[in-house]
């Protein structure tokens, strides 16, 4: 009976070294480029295609995520060649052993050699502090969009602050593009795809991020453990609802264990266009 358990034990232990080592290896490759095309219904008729590069969860810690692996993945971005390069969130920690790092400047100092023709764009995730966020940002060429938009090219950019910043989230979404200028279309960068419930008509796509796709996929498991029943069902791709699209990205890095099984990292290129 001994005998039995502890070849039990044994095997065991060799499938829970196995996942690690698969699931490390995968957190750790390069990220694929998942590319999208979005057509609206109000493009300029005499603008060309406009192509966005999303960033999203970068988290910059050990071991998954030093400053030179972001360093090597910030050269895939601009061999791109994007046309915009947008951030959603959550640049640092979030390992169970990192959460109190202060990793900040050593987080974002890649970013800020990030390069596309109209700017680079940034949002707040629920990762990053309130206040070294902005005074971080500040000395670097990103714009960092808190509740507030600006023009880019044919179209208007809004960005949310974290759904955890001051104000009751709807309001504040809804205030956000209300001034916004007709006859342009909004492009709304948000960390949690939550906000995509709450973003008015006049809203054509919602970029977001912050699930990591779920991060860990176990077969036969219909629901993840850790997202809550709407991102459970946009958790990843592409989601067309409304008259209103969403895109949510898998991210880049990795929260709690510096781990990826079937959810391997990405850079998200969308393609905007007319209808």
């Amino acid at each position: 009976m001994r005998g039995r358990l502890g070849i039990l034990a044994l095997l065991l232990a060799g499938l829970a070294l196995a996942v690690v080592v698969i699931g490390y290896a995968q957190a750790v490759s390069e990220p694929r480029v998942v590319r999208y095309r979005v057509a609206l219904a109000d493009w300029p008729a005499d603008a060309p295609p406009l192509r966005i590069v999303q960033m999203s969860d970068i988290h910059v810690a050990w071991p998954d995520m030093p400053a030179t692996r972001l360093e090597r993945i910030v050269a895939q971005v601009n061999a791109l060649r994007p046309d915009i390069v947008v951030l959603t969130g959550d640049y640092q920690g979030g390992k169970i052993w990192d959460v109190h790092a202060d990793r900040y400047d050593a987080a974002v100092a890649p970013l800020a050699r990030l390069r596309a023709r109209y700017g680079v764009y940034a949002v707040r995730g629920n990762h990053d502090g309130p206040r070294w966020t902005p005074f971080v940002f500040a000395r670097t060429p990103i714009t960092l969009l808190q509740n507030r938009w600006v023009a880019v090219g044919p179209i208007t950019l809004a960005g949310m602050d974290d759904v955890t910043g001051p104000g009751e989230p709807y309001r504040r979404t809804r205030a956000t593009v209300a001034d916004a200028p007709a006859g342009r279309p909004i492009v709304l960068l948000a960390h949690e795809p939550d906000f995509f419930k709450w973003v008015p008509p006049s809203v054509d796509l919602v970029i977001a991020g912050h699930t990591h796709g779920g991060q860990i996929e176990v077969p036969l498991l219909r629901t993840h453990p850790y997202l809550d029943p709407y991102l459970e069902t946009h958790r990843r791709g592409l989601f067309v609802e409304r008259g209103q699209q969403l895109i949510v990205s898998s991210g880049i890095g990795t929260s709690v264990l510096p781990l990826r099984i079937g959810v391997p990292p990405e850079i998200v290129e969308i393609t905007l266009g007319p209808a």
